[in-house]
């Protein structure tokens, strides 16, 4: 049976509808950020903008195989304990300029945020759905650790399950892990509506690099998430796991994933913020805070 050519433009009107729908619902994420957020979110811009300024030399990038890996590198003193920052989807190192520009961590610890694959200076747009893979390109980082120093990574969201898997990598130099509202319960990642047609070409020219690559890594996510089932008994670091209770983007219940699965664990700290949403590093800058400085003890 052959179509109209009326009919033909229909469904193709259809189709970018529903593309341009699905871009809307993606975006959207970004305009529904509370009021707070949104204003925390201008001040990190400023923030890192004015550390590139005066501090030009902490922008680096190194290649890893055939990809670049940009971090930000803050420290007076490479002697000290290294704090792996990791963010999540979408996002770059800036998501936690404020903890590379607090007085108290730089006197304590040798502060690096990252850039992950796909995102930023680490080939924009150019996603990476594999968790481990991802973390043998930002495991090179761990070279700047000092022999007898502690090694604290600090994942949020997405960046959660990141840091869980860099954990389970037996890298003996990381010795503490802080998931915050990290992604990392397979059974509890669904696949909404919008994000197939997100992912259509030419629609996904609709998007940002940022929400392309985090569209494609999300969805792959469960997947990633269940391959690292039978890993969850090589964490053994001390752990520390930060949830709100009124998380909307990844549910609650991921902590209680975390207390049943991390049974090996040197040490496990669930803290349960109830009336808290998705977005702990600043909201909870002081909870979060306080907790890195008691894994650096």
């Amino acid at each position: 049976m052959f179509l109209r050519r009326s009919q033909v433009r229909r469904i193709a009107s259809a189709f970018f509808l529903l593309g341009c729908l699905a871009a809307v619902a993606l975006t959207g994420c970004t305009a529904l950020m509370p009021h707070e957020i949104r204003v925390v979110e201008r001040r990190a811009r400023a923030e890192a903008d004015k550390l590139r300024e005066e501090r030009p030399a902490a922008f680096q990038t190194v290649v890893v195989g055939n990809r670049p890996l940009h971090y930000v590198e803050v420290t007076d003193n490479e002697v000290k304990p290294l704090v792996l920052f990791v963010h999540g989807s979408p996002g770059d190192w800036s998501a936690w300029v404020q903890y590379l520009n607090d007085p108290d961590l730089r006197q304590r610890a040798h502060l690096v945020s990252v850039d992950r694959p796909g995102f930023g200076g680490s080939g924009e747009g150019r996603v990476e759905r594999s968790l481990q893979r991802q973390c043998e390109d930002i495991s090179v980082l761990l070279k700047k650790a000092i022999p007898g120093q502690r090694v604290v990574v600090v994942g949020h969201s997405y960046g959660g399950p990141v840091a869980a898997r860099l954990m389970m990598n037996g890298d003996n130099r990381i010795s503490d892990g802080i998931i915050l509202a990290g992604a990392i319960d397979p059974d509890q990642e669904k696949t909404k509506w919008y994000q197939y047609p997100a992912d259509w070409a030419p629609l996904t020219w609709l998007l940002p690099n940022s929400l392309v690559v985090a569209n494609r890594e999300i969805r792959a996510l469960k997947s990633e998430l269940t391959s690292m089932l039978p890993y969850w008994k090589e964490v053994t670091q001390r752990v520390s796991v930060i949830q709100g209770g009124k998380d909307d983007l990844v549910s609650p219940e991921n902590a209680d994933f975390a207390a049943r699965m991390l049974t090996h664990a040197a040490s496990v700290n669930i803290i349960r913020i109830p009336e808290m949403n998705h977005f702990i590093p600043w909201s909870q800058y002081a909870v979060v805070k306080a907790e890195i400085l008691k894994h650096l003890e």
